[in-house]
């Protein structure tokens, strides 16, 4: 919690020479002084001043000791705003507890400007603050954010030897929810060298394990950035193993996202196959929680003949059965959306056939809280 603006406060005034105002406007005498909490709040407006400098050294103290959002919120300012000669002083004063301030929860957005603002050999000092850590930063609420900043601005050789030290736990880390936005960051990364082979120790860690991994949270946003970033050859472990375990994905809360992605954005050839097993299951998914989300991705992303060969699959009767798993959807708590969908927006013949089904159940489905909405329309 910041502290209040006070533009009267004894330390910034001249004629007043206490303890308190030496602590502001003095460098500490070595690098071991102990700065002590002013009985005074401080004056950051006045110290926003170009001209005014001040113990830079203090005001990170207050950010690792007392969580100062204040504090953190006016460096980030002078960063913008000061002089050469402050901006290096203070990303100097930053460096000193780089890494107690990137697990802060104000501290860490300092260290990010800091990338923005610091010369090489002072972005090269905190990424070497980052070497050695970055399993425990890319795995904290507050230090995966500064990674994520470092992958964008340091050199690629830093940057290199940071992706290896995440590559020791690919398993852990991939579906951790903050260290997943890192893996997200990595796949996004463009290299003008030779990158590093992240992909070959990925699918060597999570072989047999993809199908876990969709179904996660997390997880999930990392398959499917993999499905968008990463190339053909890299990918296709992952996309192998997807179709082969479908029928588990689709129906997890997570893992159907996953599976939409496919339908709308993967190659021909992969959504060709996802879709037949999708129609095959058609009934089954249309009455799921979770994969009666894919069946409503395809019926919008598909074209009709993919709507034709949904509709010759649930308007396919059993003798045993006269009722057709139509009837069924329409019927269901989920699965009267997607018939909805279909009287609305699928074609004239499609909505025919839909609509003379629906006629000869009209009794059934005016008594049904689900299906009175589909025999109304």
């Amino acid at each position: 919690v910041g502290t209040p603006l006070s533009a009267h406060s004894r330390e910034f005034t001249p004629a007043i020479h206490s303890q308190q105002t030496q602590m502001i406007s003095a460098a500490p005498s070595s690098s071991t002084a102990t700065y002590m909490a002013l009985t005074e709040p401080i004056n950051y407006r006045h110290l926003l001043e170009r001209s005014v400098n001040c113990n830079w050294e203090y005001i990170v103290d207050k950010i690792v000791n007392n969580n100062d959002q204040q504090a953190s919120i006016f460096l980030q300012q002078k960063l913008k705003i000061g002089s050469a000669e402050q901006k290096f002083s203070i990303i100097e004063a930053i460096s000193e507890q780089a890494y107690q301030l990137m697990v802060n929860r104000f501290g860490n957005f300092l260290v990010q400007r800091c990338f923005e603002h610091g010369t090489p050999e002072q972005i090269e000092g905190i990424a070497n603050a980052i070497k050695g850590n970055v399993l425990s930063l890319a795995m904290d609420a507050f230090g995966c954010h500064v990674v994520q900043k470092a992958l964008d601005c340091v050199d690629e050789s830093i940057k290199s030897e940071m992706v290896m030290e995440l590559l020791r736990r690919v398993a852990d880390t991939v579906v951790h929810r903050y260290a997943c936005h890192v893996w997200q960051k990595l796949f996004e990364l463009r290299w003008d060298g030779t990158p590093p082979a992240i992909m070959s120790y990925v699918n060597r860690e999570l072989t047999g394990m993809w199908t876990q991994v969709a179904l996660g949270e997390t997880g999930s946003l990392v398959v499917q950035n993999i499905f968008e970033n990463c190339v053909e050859e890299d990918k296709r472990p992952c996309i192998e193993e997807v179709i082969e375990n479908l029928d588990v994905i689709a129906r997890g809360q997570w893992g159907n996202w996953v599976i939409q992605h496919m339908i709308e954005h993967g190659a021909p050839e992969d959504a060709n196959r996802a879709l037949d097993i999708i129609v095959f299951n058609a009934a089954a998914y249309s009455m799921d929680q979770f994969a009666s989300k894919v069946i409503e991705k395809l019926l919008k992303c598909s074209g009709a003949d993919v709507v034709d060969r949904y509709l010759a699959r649930i308007c396919d009767g059993r003798p045993e059965r006269p009722r057709i798993p139509l009837i069924d959807i329409a019927s269901d708590a989920h699965g009267n959306y997607l018939i909805q969908y279909i009287l609305h927006n699928a074609s004239k013949t499609q909505r025919d056939l839909v609509a003379a089904q629906i006629r000869k159940h009209m009794v059934s489905l005016r008594g049904s809280k689900w299906g009175s909405k589909c025999a109304w329309i």
